[in-house]
């Protein structure tokens, strides 16, 4: 239900210089809710109140909030579109309204500008990477699980990255199972019903490292050694566990297409800044690190996020 807010209220709020972020599923991300702190940070430096929401998966209360923000006349809207075609309409309404509309990691008709990534290229860089090292180490042969995210478009694009990379390397590899995980629980489990099926998969790669995180823990916990030699598992973004991993080396988890967090962070500001002074900023995009076992890379993002 639309909260109907004062026409004084509304233009308050438009004179207030809000940046508001939608963002699923944000604050179950580590690496996601550094970047928005940041954002917070840039933006209060900037002199911009940057507020975000966080609907979970509800792609219906998400679609709320944002008509409440275009009621309410917010300046700039940054969001999340987990299905781009239904969010059209709404990004419609807001630009209507005057509304600056950016999409986050994803590209609209009706939109400003896009701050975000090269999902498939990123996703592709990693499959790649995976694919030089089975025909290293194993001979170009490997039993491969993929943890994607077919409800999303962002999800869809990075895992036919990853899968395509992969291939271009080692046309021979048996992808046995693709399925959805983005989270440590979804890892977890989806991982260990793959290896329960099929108990010689020997590489798993994710669009989201704590999929792949959730993943790792399953490979232990099914007695596979941790620092079994012909074992590969990677992810993307570059979460505190992940890159903790890499750092110290000596395990499966072998690689991570890290996020410059701050980087992402201001840019969302600053993209913003140039919108709202008449700008024609173009896009944003920054691009993901690869982080490789035992590469100092790792300890630099992780004392960007505070863990070192």
């Amino acid at each position: 239900m639309l909260v109907l807010v004062p026409l004084s209220m509304r233009e308050a709020l438009a004179e207030e210089k809000i940046i508001a972020i939608s963002f699923p599923n944000s604050s179950t991300i580590g690496a996601v809710t550094t970047s928005l702190n940041q954002s917070r940070a840039k933006g209060a430096e900037m002199g911009y109140k940057v507020v975000v929401d966080d609907p979970g998966a509800d792609m219906n209360k998400q679609i709320n909030t944002l008509k409440t923000w275009i009621q309410q006349k917010v300046p700039v809207i940054v969001c999340v579109t987990p299905q781009p075609a239904v969010f059209e309409s709404i990004a419609k309404q807001a630009r209507e309204a005057g509304i600056k509309w950016i999409t986050y990691g994803e590209t609209l008709k009706n939109q400003d500008a896009t701050v975000g990534y090269a999902q498939y290229d990123d996703g592709r860089r990693l499959g790649e990477y995976a694919g030089q090292w089975i025909a290293e180490k194993l001979g170009g042969k490997a039993k491969v699980a993929i943890l994607g995210y077919q409800k999303a478009s962002w999800g869809q694009l990075r895992g036919k990255g990853i899968k395509d990379g992969l291939l271009a390397k080692v046309p021979d590899v048996e992808i046995v199972a693709e399925q959805d995980a983005i989270n440590p629980s979804d890892g977890l489990n989806v991982t260990r019903a793959i290896l329960q099926a099929n108990p010689d998969v020997n590489v798993i790669l994710g669009i989201e490292d704590p999929a792949t995180e959730g993943a790792y823990k399953a490979w232990v916990a099914s007695g596979k050694d941790k620092a079994d030699p012909n074992g590969f598992i990677g992810g993307m973004d570059g979460t505190i566990p992940a890159l903790t991993l890499l750092k110290d080396g000596g395990t499966v988890y072998r690689a991570s297409m890290a996020i410059p967090l701050k980087g992402v962070g201001d840019a969302i500001v600053t993209t913003a800044d140039r919108l709202l002074k008449g700008e024609n900023t173009g896009d944003t995009i920054v691009p993901l690190e690869l982080v490789t076992e035992g590469s100092p890379k790792a300890a630099d993002y992780l004392k960007e996020q505070g863990a070192l």
